[in-house]
């Protein structure tokens, strides 16, 4: 019997803006007694990759509630994670045991992500107690990883715009009580351009993005990593 997402998993995502431009997701972490935001690193190209700004949550009464957040990165500017802590060192969720880790994924299992794909924050379901969005979950397969960086991990599914930055999880045979482990962030999709036809079969010249299924996600342990040097990499 397949096991539904806990809520722990659930109340950790958000929808993402960053400064009234780019949006995605977002969800919460623990390290070091601290807890932290994690997303995908190219929400912030728009703005430079800044190292501090205002972001808005999606939070309590469907409403975009602002942040004050220091922004840090992964020392390898091709892992596409952004992790972010509030100034004030506020939570923004409750802390839950979830294992920030991909080590007990094996290759062909079932994982899910989730987050907010286009504009659809209004048109899901809602928590009952704040009013706030729940994400959109979905299905996909672990099917490897890149060739060149570990870190880097490929999935089997469908991914859409918005998704961007939302955990990937799983859980463990192993795992107590089946609670499950965020291995992952979401990165982009994979994409090959198909020809534009015309009534007579003829190409016009145009193409299309298509989408190819093979989803880009990299490893939590990246974020992990930026969080537990998070003071060390302040005065750097």
């Amino acid at each position: 019997m397949v096991q539904p997402i806990q809520p722990g998993i659930l109340n950790r995502v958000f929808k993402l803006i960053c400064e009234d431009k780019s949006t995605g997701t977002t969800f919460t972490m623990e390290c070091n007694d601290s807890q932290f935001l994690v997303t995908a690193k190219h929400i912030f190209e728009d703005l430079g990759f800044p190292k501090e700004g205002t972001i808005g949550l999606l939070t309590e009464g469907g409403k975009y509630t602002p942040y004050e957040v220091d922004i840090r990165y992964p020392a390898d500017p091709k892992v596409d994670i952004a992790v972010m802590r509030c100034k004030d060192h506020r939570q923004i969720s409750p802390a839950h045991p979830n294992p920030n880790t991909s080590e007990e994924l094996e290759f062909g299992q079932d994982v899910f992500f989730l987050g907010f794909p286009y504009d659809y924050d209004e048109l899901s379901m809602s928590f009952p107690t704040d009013k706030r969005p729940i994400p959109f979950i979905r299905k996909a397969c672990f099917a490897g990883r890149f060739k060149d960086r570990y870190a880097g991990m490929f999935l089997d599914g469908h991914n859409d715009p918005g998704f961007s930055g939302g955990p990937v999880c799983y859980r463990s045979t192993d795992a107590p009580n089946g609670t499950m482990s965020i291995a992952a962030v979401i990165s982009r999709y994979r994409f090959e351009k198909q020809a534009v036809l015309d009534e007579n079969g003829r190409p016009t010249g145009s193409y299309v993005e298509s989408n190819t299924g093979i989803i880009a996600a990299y490893d939590i342990k990246e974020a992990v990593q930026v969080a537990e040097r998070w003071d060390d990499s302040a005065t750097m």
